[in-house]
């Protein structure tokens, strides 16, 4: 099974640029205000051109009101937003409706807390991302929470990532005894705060690696 790899929180060209021949999907964008990774409007049209042709911009937006959503989605060639806050079922379902992007809603998962309903947001999202709770913490969730994840998600059509803590070092684990659809990484392929090619190169390939290798019993 393919895993798909998301790049997020590029700030420049030269992050976009080094996406160019490596197996990634998709590149995350934040436009949350005042969060230390987020693109000045003035920056993102030359970021938007510099990445591979063959790789999805994906908005990455936290509690936006509707119309700043709208603006940045249509302004702009997104393929897909990502939901990083508290959006409702129904905000969902608007954007889904006025947007025509793809949606991913990133869920936070702590030790023992309850998962979020998947009857609630499955008909108005692509993707359901889980990470570790406050999301953006560069802290893993405990991963043996992903077969009840996927088991209660088994039934819907969403992909089903994973985020929070990341890195070349474990993502080969995770993909290999998890199998998650996607995996989704931003502090760690970086470098004193910065994107860091070889980081990204060795994240993608421990991800193909793990596909490659056998399920030891975990995945649902």
């Amino acid at each position: 099974m393919r895993t798909s790899v998301k790049i997020c929180g590029l700030q420049t060209e030269a992050d976009a640029e080094t996406l160019y021949g490596l197996d990634v999907d998709t590149a995350g964008v934040i436009l949350v205000p005042g969060r230390r990774r987020t693109v000045p409007e003035t920056r993102l049209p030359r970021l938007l051109a510099a990445l591979p042709p063959s790789v999805k911009a994906v908005a990455v937006l936290q509690n936006a009101s509707l119309t700043e959503a709208e603006r940045w989605l249509k302004r702009y060639p997104f393929s897909a937003v990502q939901l990083h806050g508290d959006e409702s079922p129904a905000y969902c379902r608007l954007i889904k409706e006025t947007c025509g992007v793809d949606v991913i809603k990133a869920f936070s998962v702590d030790s023992d807390g309850p998962l979020p309903d998947p009857d609630a947001y499955a008909q108005w999202i692509d993707t359901a991302l889980f990470d570790s709770a406050g999301g953006g913490s560069g802290q893993s969730f405990s991963w043996e929470r992903i077969p009840e994840i996927r088991r209660i998600w088994r039934e819907t059509p969403c992909a089903v990532w994973v985020a929070g803590g990341l890195t070349a070092d474990n993502v080969e684990r995770l993909v290999t005894e998890y199998r998650p659809d996607g995996v989704d990484v931003s502090s760690g392929v970086e470098t004193n705060g910065r994107k860091d090619p070889e980081k990204i190169q060795a994240f993608v390939e421990r991800v193909k690696a793990g596909e490659n290798r056998t399920p030891i019993g975990n995945p649902s």
